[in-house]
């Protein structure tokens, strides 16, 4: 049963758990590839009999790329699928949302799993609900999750069709993955475009240095043009890799603006957040944060740059002392 772990990340956290599944994978199938979404071939993925597919929650679904990436793929009848996600409070509609995309492809979809990430968001306070996530026992659940779905998924292909998983019902669903808010409620992309970053050439390293360009989710940056940002596709990431990761300061975002939404922010998911100690059990909630006094400044009020770097494709906060305007 040839076999491929297809993974979507921007920090991290996706990535780690996407090697621990295939760790676990290999274990049984040496024939068993990882890789990053981004260098797929949707149109080979006809090759494969079973097929892993994870990324982070965008904004409690898949993120669009994936959306876009499965409607891409062929009719894949007759084989194997699996899904996973990192998120930060929540799997929200990615789980239903991904098993039904995948299974209107033609794949019976074998399995699915969830776990926390640490969270980088400049607009809310450090540490996060989520930060030191995925841990050791994280990563050692996803090795398990793949040499699960191997054994599952195999059983299954023999004949044993009852193994095949259902989606609970919504009740049992919110319980694991809901949200506690109505979002159509909830809409801040107008206060968060008013942070948009502004572009200073006479900072910036280019060509040397391409690190915005790299890691800009919606690949909106291109400074070998004028203008070097589009903001038709720069939405509110919520994260602004491109300021947070410059290491002169060469992307700049008017942070004065920014008190009344982290406030705003902070609110909205402290509510969000409540599901992971209301089902804590269920929904497999380890806090490894400790908050002490002082210790939460957001990144946001960081001066000195960069505020995150990101080593071998897993982000991590900067150890600057910690300084606020």
């Amino acid at each position: 049963m040839k076999s491929i772990v297809i993974y979507y990340s921007w920090t991290g956290n996706t990535k780690q758990i996407a090697e621990a599944i295939h760790a676990g994978m290999r274990e049984t199938f040496n024939d068993c590839e990882i890789i990053r979404l981004e260098e797929v071939d949707a149109e080979r993925l006809g090759d494969y009999d079973l097929i892993g597919l994870g990324s982070f929650v965008q904004s409690f679904q898949e993120p669009p790329v994936v959306t876009d990436f499965i409607h891409a793929m062929p009719d894949l009848a007759g084989r194997y699928g699996f899904i996973f996600c990192t998120h930060g409070t929540c799997a929200g509609r990615y789980i239903s949302n991904m098993v039904t995309g995948l299974r209107g492809k033609g794949l019976t979809v074998t399995g699915w799993n969830d776990w926390y990430g640490s969270g980088f968001i400049p607009l809310m306070p450090k540490p996060y609900y989520t930060d030191g996530h995925p841990d050791v026992v994280d990563l050692k659940e996803a090795e398990e999750f793949g040499r699960e779905i191997v054994r599952r998924s195999q059983r299954i292909a023999k004949g044993e069709t009852e193994l095949i998983p259902e989606l609970p019902d919504k009740e049992a669903y919110d319980r694991l993955y809901g949200i506690p808010i109505d979002l159509a409620t909830v809409d801040l992309t107008a206060e968060m475009m008013k942070l948009k970053p502004v572009y200073h050439a006479e900072k910036c390293l280019y060509p040397r240095c391409k690190i915005c360009v790299d890691h800009c989710p919606t690949h909106s940056i291109d400074l070998s043009k004028s203008p070097p940002i589009s903001y038709e596709t720069c939405g509110p990431c919520l994260v602004w890799f491109c300021e947070q990761l410059c290491p002169t300061g060469a992307m700049e975002v008017n942070w004065d603006l920014a008190d009344h939404i982290m406030e705003q922010m902070t609110s909205l998911f402290a509510r969000i957040a409540e599901p992971m100690e209301k089902y804590k059990e269920l929904r497999r909630f380890r806090s490894l944060i400790t908050r002490e006094e002082g210790t939460d400044t957001p990144l946001y009020k960081k001066k000195n740059h960069p505020k995150l770097v990101n080593r071998d494709g897993v982000m991590k906060e900067t150890k600057w002392m910690k300084e606020t305007k």
